[in-house]
């Protein structure tokens, strides 16, 4: 597990409902410096519901740092909680900021196995004896099937930036599997898609109990007819919206699915799906592209079994290298949930044998085995303000084999300071660049 302190950028002071909190924020997080606007108008909205004060069972879905999840903890202490993110580093960050604020939490893994704690206890000030269940803390996507649920209450900042057709694919998965009957969902939009947002809440047969408009953001209160029956299941998805050959894992990230396409990468041609939310959904990037010729040189000749990529994106490296270099497993390491599954879902789809697909989260990284990978294709991670490449050449050093070809990919001015404090156990191969990208390719002699 990295270190999460020199990852926190200021520490906040927040009230809510009685209670007396802080939260740890983080350059690499959304809101780095203050609790966002929206996060404030939605937890005032919601303030005084009487449904959320008597809620057994709540979610907030994209939690972030954790503040609607820990505010609603601390203010509701018999419900059961249960903060979900697709960003892993934000899922630590949560349970970080529970523990600050003397919630008890546990944190799950990919597949929803606990791992250790971050931290024993809580700050003496900060006990916290009325709480007798644990928050959740595990990674997630919006609208994703939840074997934790379904909920009483559900609360979300959502963000923009997962577009139209998740935000309202989420909104029909709460009315048809993520609410109880007589449940209630609350969240806050920016005013740019509070239109589309109206037509949402029309179209999932809730009842609109309340919508506050400011300045910059609009608040939706939504609640779940009580009476019985089944409640509608989402819309099918239309055939052409379907993977030609997918897997378990395409099916399932069906409602993410942007365009289908065959790519070009080096000597070989792969069929990839996109995702909403994920770059290279129709246009292969050029540090990919990089990355591919600086692998076809550097590992020209390897026996590549355990081949690791950092931050794989929608997988196209990964693709590429299941053909070119054969390796009988595939490792990825990523923060973003989406990512890993996008990538294990290109190669299920790939067709003929494939490599055993092995994901990891990055902020676990560590947990890799000393001298395991043949072969490593490196995204730095870049967060403001923090020193992210002498941690990677310690671990790249431990955990790549004698021999093993690595090749680093980044901004030309992030890989000449890859450069300045190259390991003496790392060779330099060489170094390709493209418009405006570099790739640093070492082998590993010592």
């Amino acid at each position: 597990m990295i270190d999460l302190k020199p990852l926190v950028n200021k520490t906040v002071d927040f009230a809510y409902r009685g209670a007396r909190l802080g939260f740890d924020l983080s350059h690499a997080l959304f809101s780095s410096f203050a609790i966002d606007t929206g996060t404030r108008l939605l937890l005032k909205e919601i303030a005084h519901d009487e449904l959320l004060a008597k809620a057994g069972s709540i979610l907030d879905a994209g939690c972030g740092v954790g503040i609607l999840g820990i505010s609603l903890a601390a203010s509701c202490p018999g419900a059961k909680v249960v903060m979900r993110d697709r960003d892993i580093l934000a899922c630590a960050f949560s349970e970080r900021n529970c523990w600050r604020n003397g919630i008890p939490a546990k944190r799950l893994d990919l597949e929803g196995n606990p791992v250790e704690a971050l931290l024993k206890r809580a700050p003496k000030h900060k006990e916290n004896e009325e709480r007798l269940k644990d928050t959740i803390i595990a990674p997630g996507l919006l609208g994703d099937d939840d074997p934790l649920g379904p909920y009483d209450f559900i609360v979300s900042n959502l963000p923009a930036k997962a577009g139209p057709t998740i935000l309202s694919r989420f909104i029909e998965i709460c009315s048809s599997k993520l609410l109880n009957p007589g449940g209630r969902l609350g969240f806050v939009i920016v005013n740019t898609l509070a239109g589309f947002a109206d037509e949402w809440c029309a179209s999932s047969g809730m009842i609109l109990v309340k919508k506050t408009i400011a300045k910059s953001h609009t608040v939706f209160l939504l609640e779940k007819k009580a009476e019985a029956g089944s409640p509608a299941e989402p819309p099918e998805l239309a055939p052409a919206q379907r993977p030609a050959d997918g897997g378990p894992e395409g099916d399932r990230l069906l409602p993410y699915r942007r365009s289908s396409a065959s790519r070009r990468l080096g000597r070989y041609s792969v069929h990839a799906e996109g995702y909403w939310g994920l770059p290279e959904f129709d246009t292969t990037s050029f540090a990919t592209s990089l990355a591919v010729e600086a692998l076809e040189r550097a590992c020209a000749g390897s026996l590549v079994r355990d081949f690791l990529i950092a931050e794989p994106g929608i997988g196209l490296a990964a693709l590429w290298a299941g053909k070119a270099l054969g390796p009988a497993r595939i490792h990825a390491a990523s923060r973003d949930l989406l990512s890993l599954r996008a990538t294990k879902a290109n190669i299920e789809a790939s067709g003929g044998p494939t490599p055993e697909f092995l994901p990891l989260q990055s902020i676990d990284i560590g947990q890799a085995r000393d001298a395991m990978f043949d072969a490593i294709l490196w995204h730095p991670d870049e967060i403001p303000e923090y020193d992210s490449i002498s941690p990677a050449w310690e671990f790249l050093k431990r955990a790549a084999k004698m021999g093993a070809a690595i090749v680093i990919v980044a901004s030309a001015t992030t890989i000449a300071r890859f450069e300045r404090i190259k390991p003496a156990e790392m060779q330099r191969l060489g170094e390709k660049k493209s418009k405006g990208f570099a790739a640093l390719m070492v082998r590993r002699i010592a």
